[in-house]
């Protein structure tokens, strides 16, 4: 389909389909004024001048000898070729079902006959521009999902290529603090740089593998564990950031005793719920409470975390989207890896902004057996 124009100044070309030689003469004089028109008298002629190329729209007859409009129609959305092309048809008949007929065969619009030419010239010519402006659109967001693929290529790839140098780097500590010729606080500073560079590296890791999650090549190790556990160590080490902030973090756990087993990659759900009670730390104002409920729905489990603060309204519908964030800093990655990896895990997530001043997220996971944890886990 032309989307371009014509070289001749025009403003596009139509294909009129027609076989009354007056009516070719009206309506071609007022299309003539801005566009280049092909004329076809019959239907084979005019699929086959469609075809070809060229054609930015077809302004089609619907009674005609030999083969009727919608039957040029129909092969015109047929074949691949012209499918795209906008049709509108020339009736002179006045009946809703005709019209209901040749808009579901793919039709645009239909103008009446006899119409002023100006009507004629005016329907076309808005035609012929929001289809431009739709392939317009098209392309622009082929070229930006092209543009997001590169990069995250790119991304990926210099993520990968990181892990070695990195690695060099995480060795020197280990050597150099062999070495007793060294002061506590240069001994400590060793550690630092060795435990800034194993958290860089699991970050790297953790990249590569919600990348991995993206295109399901990710190998799921599920095991039986005790989310309760889980939740209570991610909490201890927040705790800096919740006396920070003088909070609290209560667990509500009614239908618990004392463990919460689910079936699950440990490591995944410690990423998951780190990320979302972080999350409501920074969301939540000084002295908030945090609430963490748990509990069993079915072979599932629950695990609802709220906090005061409200999610932005415009983004709600997009919370779990990548990059999409309330935050001023925020890289809109959090809650997306967080959402990816609840999928993974045969699990989901949800947002729950209906009581006003507050923020909730559901988390489910599938229901793991007790009997299946192991002491050690």
């Amino acid at each position: 389909m032309n989307m371009s124009g014509t070289s001749n100044g025009k403003e596009g070309t139509i294909l009129l389909v027609d076989d009354q030689p007056d009516q070719i003469k009206v309506i071609k004089s007022a299309l003539d004024q801005l566009f280049a028109v092909k004329v076809a008298i019959r239907g084979e002629m005019a699929c086959q001048i469609a075809a070809s190329g060229g054609v930015d729209l077809v302004l089609l007859d619907v009674l005609m000898p030999d083969m009727d409009g919608y039957e040029v129609c129909r092969r015109l959305k047929d074949n691949p070729a012209t499918a795209q092309i906008p049709v509108i048809f020339l009736t002179c008949k006045d009946s809703q079902d005709d019209e209901t007929v040749g808009l579901q065969m793919g039709a645009v619009d239909f103008i009446r006959k006899p119409s002023s030419a100006s009507v004629v010239l005016v329907r076309c010519r808005n035609t012929i521009a929001y289809q431009r402006a739709k392939e317009d659109l098209r392309r622009k967001n082929e070229e930006l999902q092209q543009a997001l693929k590169i990069r995250e290529d790119m991304e990926r790839i210099a993520r990968h290529d990181m892990k070695g140098p990195l690695s060099g780097i995480l060795g020197l500590p280990e050597i150099m603090l062999l070495d007793n010729n060294y002061t506590e606080a240069q001994r400590n500073l060793l550690k630092l740089i060795e435990r800034s560079g194993y958290i860089m590296l699991d970050m790297i890791n953790k990249s590569l593998d919600m990348y991995k999650m993206e295109n399901n090549t990710y190998k799921l190790n599920a095991e039986h564990f005790d989310l309760l556990e889980t939740l209570k160590h991610i909490v201890g080490g927040l705790e800096k950031h919740i006396q920070t902030k003088k909070m609290k973090v209560v667990f509500e756990s009614p239908d618990v005793t004392g463990m919460f087993p689910i079936f699950g990659e440990k490591m995944l759900c410690y990423s998951i719920f780190y990320n979302l009670v972080l999350n409501a730390i920074e969301a939540a104002p000084f002295h908030g409470e945090i609430r963490i409920h748990l509990s069993y729905a079915g072979a599932s489990g629950l695990t609802r975390i709220t906090n005061p603060g409200e999610v932005p309204v415009g983004i709600r519908d997009r919370f779990f989207d990548k990059y999409i964030t309330g935050k001023a800093k925020g890289s809109g990655l959090g809650t997306y890896s967080a959402w990816l990896a609840a999928k993974t895990q045969g699990g989901n997530m949800a947002l729950d902004a209906s009581q006003p001043g507050l923020t909730a997220v559901i988390v489910t996971l599938p229901k793991g057996n007790a009997e299946g944890i192991h002491p050690e886990g």
